[in-house]
């Protein structure tokens, strides 16, 4: 493991639990033969109240979708592109498969369903929606956690050296994330008991046992003093029980922090993301802005 630690200065401290989040696919049969255009409607009346049934439209071209994949991909840009679908749901595809999850974890909305129609009668086919039993990783609303003074961070991970031919043939490193710990004024109890499964009793008191279900979260923060004012997400953290002190007053006070330790895992799946960050630009401006409301995955097709 590097030695190289990593300390930020912390404002804008937000956790969001990590849960699971309602997913629904729709496979691509067989490419157009002609040009024209397919339809897609997704019925989703608690989830997207008013604007349920929301339809978009998808152009295709013979020559260029020429496959399930190329079609598959086309279909993501246009929902991922559409603001209401988008508001709501992030879509991405695999092997075919057009899979459409909730951004956030939340109950199961009843009357999910997507549908197909080839509007322009170009030829292409798709099955029928079928949910995914297992869901994919999402996250609850981010919620803002005062009293954020550090955050250190050790990289973990190995490297491997191979040799051959009298040199060293070439290297292999593993990224593991990070582990550190996350230093607060104070945490909040409501996130004890949220993200370490402590409990309150009917007196209000903070009840830790052994039993605690520790829950997995994304850290997401500002870099205080950081001329570009990034702003950075870890994807997949998992908390252990801050240490706490506590000393008698003195002549002069120095203020007592909790630290909690945390290790910032890949995530599980595919795309095995550890963190974002992102800086303002010229063009990014709504998504610099938003970054706090919902957790942000990587915007790609």
């Amino acid at each position: 493991m590097s030695q190289n630690k990593v300390k930020f200065g912390l404002k804008n401290v937000h956790i969001a639990p990590i849960g699971v989040s309602q997913t629904i696919k729709i496979k691509v049969t067989d490419p157009p033969s002609t040009d024209g255009e397919i339809g897609l409607t997704v019925t989703a009346d608690t989830l997207l109240g008013v604007d349920s049934p929301a339809g978009v439209v998808v152009p295709l071209a013979s020559e260029t979708h020429t496959n399930v994949s190329k079609v598959a991909s086309a279909i993501v840009n246009i929902l991922n592109d559409d603001d209401i679908i988008s508001g709501t749901f992030r879509a991405w595809h695999d092997a075919g498969n057009v899979y459409l999850a909730t951004k956030v974890a939340q109950a199961n909305d009843t009357t999910l369903d997507v549908t197909f129609a080839d509007t322009g009668t170009t030829g292409a086919t798709m099955g029928t929606a079928q949910d995914v039993v297992d869901g994919t990783t999402g996250y609850g609303v981010p919620r803002k956690v005062p009293g954020a003074v550090n955050l250190s961070m050790d990289p973990e991970g190995d490297k491997t050296e191979f040799y051959a031919d009298d040199t060293r043939y070439f290297i292999y490193t593993t990224n593991n994330g990070y582990s550190g710990d996350l230093e607060m004024a104070n945490i909040p109890d409501d996130i004890l008991v949220e993200i370490l499964g402590m409990m309150k009793d009917n007196d209000g008191m903070l009840v830790e046992s052994t039993e605690d279900d520790y829950k997995a979260f994304a850290l997401l923060f500002e870099v205080s003093g950081d001329e570009k004012n990034r702003r950075m997400v870890f994807y997949r953290c998992e908390p252990s029980r801050p240490g706490q002190e506590a000393s008698t007053r003195e002549a002069s006070v120095d203020p007592q922090t909790d630290s909690m330790p945390i290790d910032m895992l890949p995530t599980e799946g595919e795309n095995r993301y550890v963190k974002g960050a992102l800086e303002l630009s010229d063009t990014n401006q709504a998504a610099y802005n938003s970054f706090f409301d919902a957790v942000k995955m990587p915007n790609v097709s």
